[in-house]
């Protein structure tokens, strides 16, 4: 069944896919969980979302925000692979999870053997490095149990020694110090502003992913969307002529244009200082 399964998903050019039993799910947020059903594996698999295209401009983006909104990629997705699944297994149901998710994704895709964890807290496979996106599907469908022990990464220390604000703790990541947070706060602290200035950061941090040795020779997505309109020069006046209707087509537009302006202004100003 699960062979069958994965047909499924290499039909949509996805092929890092593994599952793992409910009792080797870590609930994070039960109240999202589906209702009046027994939940009895997850389908937890990789969507790549790096594109090797030439940057033009200097700005800090991370490659994320320059494709357009994983979660279209992923509602657009599950319209299309739930029907067919549910086909393939008569009686049984299947739920689709991205980001907002009743379970930890990040783990569930370790414990599927689908990579394993950074210093920085991301999970990193061996074909696509962390420039993913998890996606997890519960189902009602019973696989045979597997589990795979959760993997450190090589613990040389680069991403943490890369990163400029100390945000990487053995701990987890500071959020209040981490360049990728900062960046998509509405109100931010002086302090703030002068961290983002300093770093060039206009939205999110790749940063410690750049780093990381085991992201070097990473395999460039094969999905069509990923790689379409991307946005490889980034620029105060390209973010201004958008429409709105493109605007919200990527990952960014929830915060609104008034934010990664005054952001980009900050970029800016920090190069003319120069």
């Amino acid at each position: 069944m699960f062979n069958e399964i994965l047909k499924v998903f290499n039909n949509e050019q996805i092929t890092q896919v593994g599952y793992i039993s409910a009792k080797d799910m870590t609930i994070i947020n039960p109240h999202i969980l589906p209702e009046g059903v027994e939940i009895k594996s997850c389908i937890v698999f990789l969507v790549s979302y790096y594109y090797e295209d030439i940057i033009i401009d200097n700005l800090g983006v991370s490659i994320y925000a320059r494709a357009k909104d994983y979660h279209i990629y992923f509602n657009n997705l599950y319209e299309r692979i739930l029907p067919i699944l549910e086909n393939i297994c008569k009686r049984e149901r299947f739920f689709g999870f991205a980001d907002h998710s009743p379970i930890n994704e990040k783990l569930a895709a370790a414990r599927a053997g689908l990579g394993v964890i950074g210093k920085n807290f991301l999970l990193i496979n061996k074909e696509y490095g962390s420039f993913v996106f998890i996606g997890s599907l519960l189902t009602t469908l019973a696989l045979p149990e597997f589990v795979f022990e959760i993997s450190p990464c090589t613990g040389c220390n680069l991403c943490v020694n890369s990163c400029p604000t100390g945000a990487i703790t053995e701990k987890g990541i500071n959020r209040e110090r981490c360049l990728s947070h900062i960046s998509q706060k509405k109100i931010k602290s002086d302090d703030e502003l002068q961290l983002l200035k300093d770093n060039k950061t206009v939205w999110g941090c790749d940063i410690c992913q750049n780093a990381c040795p085991l992201n070097k020779n990473t395999k460039s997505t094969e999905i069509e969307f990923f790689k379409t309109d991307c946005l490889n020069n980034f620029s105060k006046c390209l973010i201004e002529s958008m429409s709105e209707k493109r605007f919200r087509t990527y990952p960014f537009s929830w915060r609104g244009k008034e934010v990664i302006l005054k952001n980009i202004e900050l970029s800016d100003s920090s190069e003319k200082n120069k």
